[in-house]
C-alpha cells in the first residue's frame, strides 16, 4: 500500500465535455491495468432520470476512455448500513478510480458525511489512489458544503452544510465553489455556484471559510504523490483567503507548498472525528459478509458469461471448419475444447456441449 496521497481532479464543471476528456484520461494513466474504476452516483440519486445520467457517464467513459466504469450506488439516507449500503462500501473500497459528479451538493453531503462514505473516501486517497469530483460533488470535498439550491432556487437564508474536508489530507483549509465564473443570471449575479458575491459575503460572516473557486469547464488536479498542482480548461482557478485574492492559470503547474501557504489553517483529520454514534450504527458483519458474497456472485456470473460466450465462438468456427472439410483444424480445435475439460457431442448441423463431471 502507498503512504502516499492519491491523485485528486476538482471540476467545475463540465465533466464528460470534449475539452474536459484530458483530465479523466491523466488520472486513469497513473493507474496500472486493469483499471478497477467506480461511480458514486449519490449526488443525483434523487433524480427522477438517475438512471439515464449513470448510462450517460458509463457510456462517456466506455466512448471516450475505452474504461467499463462500474456503478457503486447510494441514492437514499434510507439506504444506511443496509445490505446495499455494504456492497457499495466493499466496492469502492476495492476501487482505485472513482467518480461522483451532478446533482445537489447538499443532498450528496447528507449521504456521505458522518458515515463510512466519508472513511472510505478519506482511506481511498490515502492508499494512493485516484478520484475525479465535479460540480456539485466537488462541493463537498472542503470544510463546507454549499447549499446551491436551497439558497439559490428555494430563497433559504445563506448557510453551509457540513463538508467532507477531504482536502484537509492535501493541507488545505477551504470551502471549494464549483461554477465560480457562472454568468447565467444575465442581469443578476450568478457567480459563486449561482448564489453571487452578496450572498456568499453573508456566508462569509456566518463562518468564515477560504474559498477555492474552480471556474466552469475547469479543472484543478491535485497530485499527493509529486506534490504538485495543475489547472486544465477554459477558465482558471482563484483562491480566496483573508488577505488577498489569487489566480491561477489554465495550462500552468505549480508547487502544492504555493496552495497550502494561501489556504492554510489548523486541520483534524475528519475520519477520526466521525462521532461514536455513527461508528456504533454500522451494521451487524452478517449484512457486510452478505453484500460481499453478492458481490463474488455478480462477478462470477461475468466470468461465466464471457467463458460461455468463447466456448459458443470455438464451437461456432468448429463448426464452420467441418463444413469446409478441414477436419484437422476441426479436429485442433476438439482437442483444446476437450483438454480444457469441455465434451462436445457432434451432429450433422450442430455442435453441442458441456463441462465434464
Amino acid at each position: 500500500m502507498s503512504n502516499q496521497l492519491g491523485t485528486i481532479a476538482i471540476l467545475g464543471s463540465g465533466e464528460t465535455s470534449p475539452n474536459l476528456v484530458a483530465v479523466h484520461r491523466k488520472l486513469l494513466q497513473e493507474i496500472p491495468k486493469p483499471v478497477k474504476a467506480y461511480m458514486l452516483d449519490s449526488p443525483f440519486g434523487f433524480q427522477e432520470n438517475a438512471e439515464q445520467l449513470v448510462e450517460k457517464i458509463q457510456d462517456f467513459y466506455d466512448l471516450s476512455l475505452n474504461i467499463k466504469i462500474k456503478l457503486a450506488s447510494y441514492r437514499n439516507i434510507e439506504e444506511l448500513n443496509t445490505k446495499s449500503f455494504f456492497k457499495t462500501i466493499s466496492l469502492l473500497e476495492k476501487a482505485d478510480f472513482i467518480f461522483a459528479g451532478p446533482g445537489s451538493p447538499s443532498y450528496a453531503s447528507k449521504l456521505w458525511v458522518n458515515n463510512e462514505i466519508e472513511e472510505t473516501l478519506f482511506n481511498h486517497i490515502k492508499k494512493g489512489a485516484n478520484a475525479l469530483f465535479a460540480s456539485a460533488a466537488a462541493t463537498t470535498l472542503g470544510e463546507n458544503t454549499l447549499p446551491v439550491y436551497e439558497i439559490y432556487k428555494v430563497g433559504i437564508d445563506p448557510y453551509w452544510e457540513e463538508g467532507l474536508d477531504l482536502l484537509g489530507l492535501y493541507g488545505l483549509s477551504c470551502t471549494v465553489v464549483p461554477h465560480f465564473n457562472n454568468r447565467e443570471g444575465g442581469n443578476h449575479d450568478t457567480s459563486f455556484s449561482y448564489v453571487g458575491k452578496n450572498r456568499m459575503s453573508k456566508l462569509m460572516e456566518i463562518n468564515y471559510s477560504n474559498l477555492l473557486g474552480i471556474d466552469e469547464h475547469t479543472a484543478l488536479i491535485i497530485s499527493g504523490k509529486e506534490n504538485t498542482f495543475e489547472v486544465y480548461g477554459l477558465g482558471q482557478v482563484t483562491v480566496i483567503n483573508e488577505d488577498k485574492t489569487l489566480e491561477f492559470k489554465s495550462g500552468e503547474a505549480y508547487d502544492l507548498t504555493t496552495l497550502q501557504n494561501h489556504l492554510s489553517k489548523s486541520h483534524k483529520d475528519k475520519p477520526s472525528e466521525i462521532n461514536q454514534e455513527a461508528k456504533q450504527n454500522k451494521s451487524d458483519e452478517t449484512l457486510r459478509k452478505i453484500a460481499n458474497l453478492e458481490i463474488q456472485i455478480e462477478e462470477n456470473e461475468s466470468n461465466n458469461k464471457t467463458f460461455r460466450e468463447l466456448v459458443t465462438q470455438l464451437i461456432d468456427l468448429r463448426l464452420k471448419l467441418r463444413s469446409e472439410k478441414k477436419y484437422e483444424m476441426s479436429d485442433m480445435i476438439r482437442d483444446i475444447l476437450e483438454s480444457s475439460n469441455i465434451q462436445i457431442e457432434d451432429s450433422t448441423d450442430k455442435i453441442e456441449w458441456k463441462i465434464k463431471d
